[in-house]
């Protein structure tokens, strides 16, 4: 796919911010460039806005839009983010495809939510949720720290005879558990590389993260406090990143469609994730899934169920994230996808569909096939256990996976192709979008000066022109209003539908004996009719729907 910029390696803010601003000086025509929020470390979270604005107000076209980096680690979601945004401004001019994408459809692109967390994570050894700010600190137990100055924070071995692991004899930078009978021999307690703090040394364990704060936990539908879970914040929306998310889509009516990225795991997920699905719309569901489907014939990740199948705890879930308050607060159709899949290179992939819990065999199957597949790319992402003195606990060991651009994020090597892939999804998913369009019209003269106007509007877009049945329930839905400019109307000078049906909500399947039918359409399209009186040789037509966008048309009257 061609580009301007090169996807071999991961971008910092600086970069982000260099090439957003490249963009919008060199396609001012193409692109809108917004800062929503400058943090305390003055760095800009970024919101672009590409379209056509010859062929119209970006607020008046049906709208995508997409963010990344919710949390600081996973920054191949920008990168994602980022190509999709290369790809459609690189290739406007001679692309007809993407000719027709912007001059019909706006995208939003947030690239980078968390800027200052995200570049702690790519510029030093340590790992982090979202934000660089310290968040109910524990005063006591190990904390990360790259004792050994490789750059990474790894595992630490620390000798201990009442300790529960034991070295696996079958592989040298392996851990197994001690059996019930294992009595005598040499144990180990294993926690992360650092430092401990307080603490007298007579039980070690590992402090909780003081950048401890989740975005993802912190949106106002359903959340719960900390008791709950982790990082949640002091109350919805307490962090001004994701304040600024939520007041950007608010205050930009047509976005019908939600795409976040994510890593890890090779999946796209829908929601809800706070009730079963089968509790949900079903022709939501319905819509939610054969759009996923497109992701996975693009980037071959199934498509599955938040609460039904993502979340391991249905009883006490995680809630509070952005794709739950896009769908259930404001019924747009949200998608979170979870980039890069290791474990399907490693020919270990999960079985999104079995809620079993894994094995801790399962699990060391795992982990030695990753260490293979990192030996058989040539990664540089082993270190052996290799003994340090501990200015705190004496000798101990430390080695395993550099986890953060191998199992967390993509290998360099392997980032273009999982940028590409999302960009291809991307693209088919925005083409969804309801789209309004006047077909057929007819002006009829009924005496002097005066006419009945009748016009055929229709939705030629995938999703319906309200977008999902969540967005009715939840009164989100706005009707489509419908004008004739340039005359008096002698009803009603403007008409309303509640709105227009996409082709999703067509009635067509394969029936019993193999025959192929439609069996009935929604209401895809509408004639609305007007008296009017009027001087004018031309009448204009106006229809306008927040999500379905704006149609119009020009009327000649008949003499």
């Amino acid at each position: 796919m061609k580009t301007t910029f090169k996807y071999d390696h991961y971008y910092d803010y600086a970069t982000i911010k260099e090439y957003c601003t490249f963009f919008a000086k060199t396609y001012p025509d193409l692109v809108k460039m917004e800062t929503i929020l400058t943090t305390a470390k003055q760095k800009d979270v970024l919101a672009m806005t590409l379209t056509n604005q010859k062929t119209g107000n970006a607020l008046a076209k049906p709208a995508i839009y997409i963010d990344a980096n919710t949390h600081a680690g996973e920054v191949c979601g920008s990168m994602a983010a980022m190509h999709t945004m290369d790809y459609l401004l690189t290739n406007y001019a001679e692309d007809l495809n993407i000719k027709q994408l912007l001059d019909e459809y706006t995208f939003y692109i947030i690239p980078r939510i968390t800027v200052d967390g995200s570049d702690v994570y790519l510029k030093t050894a340590y790992n982090l949720r979202s934000a660089d700010r310290e968040y109910l600190k524990e005063d006591e137990g190990i904390y990360q720290d790259d004792l050994d100055g490789d750059g990474f924070i790894r595992m630490m071995r620390v000798p201990n005879p009442f300790g529960k692991w034991k070295k696996d004899p079958d592989h040298d930078l392996a851990m197994i558990h001690r059996a019930p009978d294992d009595v005598a021999g040499e144990f180990y307690d294993v926690f992360i590389e650092g430092l401990m703090e307080n603490g007298q040394g007579i039980d070690l364990f590992e402090q909780r993260n003081k950048w401890g704060l989740d975005f993802n936990r912190n949106y106002p539908y359903g959340w719960f406090g900390e008791h709950r879970q982790k990082g949640a914040g002091a109350y919805p929306l307490s962090n001004p990143e994701n304040k600024a998310v939520v007041d950007f889509v608010l205050a930009h009516h047509n976005i019908g469609a939600v795409l976040t990225h994510h890593t890890s795991g090779g999946v796209i997920l829908y929601p809800p994730g706070t009730v079963s699905e089968k509790a949900a719309n079903q022709d939501d569901i319905k819509m939610l899934k054969e759009i996923g489907a497109m992701c996975t014939q693009e980037m071959d990740y199934p498509c599955i169920n938040i609460f039904d199948n993502f979340n391991d705890d249905q009883e006490f879930f995680p809630s509070g994230a952005f794709d739950d308050w896009c769908y259930q607060e404001q019924g747009i159709l949200a998608y979170t996808l979870e980039l890069w899949d290791l474990r399907k290179k490693c020919n270990q992939p999960v079985d999104w569909f079995d809620n079993a819990v894994e094995t801790p065999q399962k699990k060391l199957e795992v982990f030695k096939a990753m260490i293979e597949f990192a030996k058989k790319e040539d990664l540089d992402v082993i270190k052996p256990w290799t003994k340090i003195e501990h200015p705190q606990f004496g000798e101990v060991e430390v080695g395993g996976l550099a986890s953060k651009f191998f199992i967390q994020n993509p290998p360099c090597k392997f980032l273009w192709h999982e940028v590409e892939n999302a960009t291809r999804f991307t693209l088919r998913y925005a083409k969804s979008l309801p789209k309004l369009m006047i077909c057929d019209h007819e002006a009829i003269k009924l005496g002097n000066n005066t006419y009945k106007i009748d016009i055929v509007l229709a939705n030629k877009g995938y999703l319906p022109t309200y977008i999902s049945q969540e967005a009715k329930k939840i009164n989100k839905a706005k009707p489509i209003k419908i004008s004739v400019l340039n005359c008096q109307t002698l009803e009603k000078n403007i008409q309303q539908l509640d709105g227009l049906s996409g082709y999703s909500l067509t009635d067509s399947d394969y029936n019993y004996y193999g025959n192929i039918n439609t069996q009935g359409h929604n209401v895809i399209k509408t004639k609305v009719s007007f008296i009017i009186k009027s001087d004018a040789q031309y009448v204009e037509v106006l229809a306008f729907s927040e999500k379905a966008g704006k149609a119009t048309l020009n009327i000649k009257l008949p003499e």
